[in-house]
């Protein structure tokens, strides 16, 4: 490495700092190696080798925490392996502020930051209203979704004038400007003594609520606040709105769990049925452990199958029926490269059967000569993509890991086409705009041309889409009609409207064929969704390739300590979050030491994911204690 002959010393003393080790990049290629210290002005403060070095920050390209992280440019974070554009404005020694597209950042240095660019650029304006959504649910944490389909989830929520601040479990703070949100999911726990508003375009508030002056509402929360116009509002749960075409609910019990009766004088009808039972599910919703969105699509009938009318149309999609289907909640975008990605990395279930799929390719270490798989990575341009290159055997392994299902035929179709038996899903005219598969296509790129009545996105277009039934050609002419599902085959279903132009098309696919123009969708039981949500994901523990040390490998890696010697980290795993790196040497486990991955075994054999253990490292001779949380990865 090189290092500049000409060191300015600084004269301020600095007393009582945490020191990270880093690199410094210099614009001209140089690097200098050693630990942040503070800034002093314009200057950075590095301890290296040679003494205390002043940095003029304006000559700095990036700074690199995790020396296996390479930045592209100067002018991006990379923080738990997710890169955005941005840039660093303050630096200190335990914080740095990162100016980035939708506000700001202000980073815990000693969790997962990769590395942070130092030039300036100019961001994309979005140009939104602001006017976000708020929804409740059932998970603790606060999830943020922007226009731009990017998901961010916190366990601290703020706001201010401009802002709503979102503050992670790593202790990094998000402040995001309020015109770039759409949704807003707040915990029902940490709602309490907040009322409701509902304005005439179905945007939901939440919050403490005041007169202000007449005809205005101040609504406000931890959030922040809004000021609402009262001939905009046609429900609120504010005792004192005085409006009489408003939803009256001051009848309304509370019992348990989310249950409520609502006491009327007169029986409730909707088409001329009495409504004995409401379930009342949300539109939408985020599982906080997998990132994905999810869309309700409500019980009840549907027409399935193709019409007659249309013309030429395979035999298997006759007869036209009517068929029911309970509530569920299917994704709203196919499942994207990142998200298989997190599986393939974290899962317990991955063996060599599940296919890694197109954009994802395995991480080889070398260890003692031997060449050998320890994790996956891809490209961050291809995050968003639809997975492809996958089966349906590794589609479902997918499922078991998370709790979810494939569709079934009826599930996929319903939510592909509502109750109107429609020949595509946005219509009866065919989609302007659609996926025809000659290159890829983030899974939100066309949200408002291919897209159902239920909101679900992209289910004309490529790729096609595996569904949970084996294929028989006769299962319309046979199969019940609740809730059908043909669980026996030699060949699975998938689905897709874009080869016939109908989405009412089946294809018969082998369950073990990869194919790079087949994707998949999930679903949950809308009666299951808390459950679901509420398990832990079927994690790794540790996400550690690891080694016993014997004679070789303290002579082949100058290892002193006996242990296991870690070859690999997992990024977003446990153990990353840690802090373990490689070339560590883990000696301990709970004060226990450990000589084989068996000993590792025992000591946490009992405990469960999220437990917090501590893990004794020997790094370069000296022992280092971290905390690590069981099975807890940071997507």
């Amino acid at each position: 490495m090189k290092i500049f002959s000409k060191i300015i010393l600084s004269l301020l003393v600095i007393l009582s700092v945490i020191a990270f080790p880093v690199d410094v990049l210099y614009k001209d290629g140089r690097i200098l190696t050693g630990n942040i210290l503070g800034t002093e002005g314009s200057h950075l403060i590095v301890e290296a080798d040679i003494g205390k070095v002043l940095v003029p920050i304006e000559s700095i390209s990036s700074i690199v925490f995790n020396p296996t992280a390479k930045p592209f440019g100067g002018y991006e974070l990379s923080l738990n392996g997710k890169i955005y554009k941005g840039y660093a404005t303050e630096i200190s020694t335990s914080e740095a502020t990162v100016i980035t597209w939708f506000g700001k950042i202000k980073l815990n240095l000693s969790r997962g930051v990769d590395y942070i660019g130092f030039e300036k650029i100019q961001f994309e304006s979005f140009g939104g209203t602001g006017l976000f959504r708020m929804e409740l649910s059932t998970n603790e944490n606060y999830v943020c979704i922007l226009l731009t389909g990017d998901v961010f989830i916190g366990t601290q929520l703020a706001g201010d004038e401009n802002y709503v601040i979102l503050t992670d479990a790593s202790g990094h703070t998000y402040y995001i400007l309020k015109n770039l949100i759409e949704d807003l999911y707040m915990p029902y726990s940490k709602s309490k003594g907040y009322d409701m508003v509902v304005l005439r375009n179905n945007r939901k508030i939440f919050g403490n609520i005041k007169v202000i002056s007449e005809g205005k509402y101040e609504v406000s929360g931890y959030w922040g606040k809004e000021i609402v116009d009262i001939n905009d509002v046609i429900f609120t749960t504010y005792k004192e709105a005085k409006k009489p075409d408003m939803v009256d609910l001051k009848n309304i019990f509370y019992d348990k769990n989310g249950t409520a009766t609502l006491m009327v004088d007169s029986p409730i009808k909707v088409d001329g049925k009495e409504v004995r039972k409401l379930n009342v599910y949300p539109k939408e919703i985020i599982d906080p452990r997998t990132g994905i969105i999810f869309v309700l699509v409500p019980g009840g009938s549907f027409k399935m199958g193709a019409k007659s009318s249309w013309g030429k149309v395979d035999d298997d999609e006759f007869p036209e029926r009517d068929v029911y289907v309970s509530s569920f909640y299917i994704s709203k975008y196919p499942v994207t490269v990142k998200q298989y990605l997190n599986f393939l990395r974290a899962a317990q279930n991955v063996t060599a059967s599940v296919l890694a799929g197109k954009y994802i390719t395995p991480v080889e270490i070398d260890f003692l000569g031997s060449k050998m798989r320890a994790g996956f990575t891809s490209m961050s341009s291809a995050y968003n993509f639809p997975i492809t290159g996958i089966n349906y055997l590794s589609a479902k392994a997918f499922c078991e890991w998370a709790g979810y299902q494939l569709p079934t035929e009826a599930q996929w179709e319903k939510a592909a086409r509502g109750t109107d038996g429609r020949r595509y899903p946005s219509g009866n005219s065919k989609p302007e705009k659609y996926n025809d598969g000659k290159k890829d296509h983030s899974v939100n790129e066309f949200s408002n041309s291919d897209i159902s009545p239920y909101g679900v996105v992209n289910m004309y277009g490529f790729p096609l889409e595996f569904c949970r039934d084996y294929y028989d050609k006769d299962a319309y002419k046979k199969l019940q009609t609740d809730n059908p599902v043909n669980i026996s085959g030699q060949t699975v279903v998938a689905r897709g409207g874009v080869l016939s132009d109908r989405i009412t098309d089946r294809i018969a696919v082998s369950p073990s064929e990869a194919r790079n123009d087949i994707t998949f969708r999930v679903v949950i039981d809308a009666e299951n969704i808390d459950k679901v949500f509420s398990q832990p994901l079927n994690n790794k523990m540790f996400g550690i390739t690891w080694f016993v040390v014997n004679e070789t490998v303290k002579k082949n890696y100058d290892v002193k300590s006996n242990g296991l010697y870690v070859a690999y980290v997992e990024i977003d795993s446990p153990a990353y979050a840690a802090g373990i790196k490689v070339g560590d040497v883990i000696v301990s486990v709970e004060k226990k030491s450990v000589k084989k991955a068996d000993d590792v075994l025992k000591i946490i054999s009992g405990k469960k994911t999220g437990d917090i253990i501590s893990v004794s490292v020997d790094r370069n001779g000296k022992i280092l204690e971290l905390k690590l949380k069981l099975g807890i990865w940071n997507f």
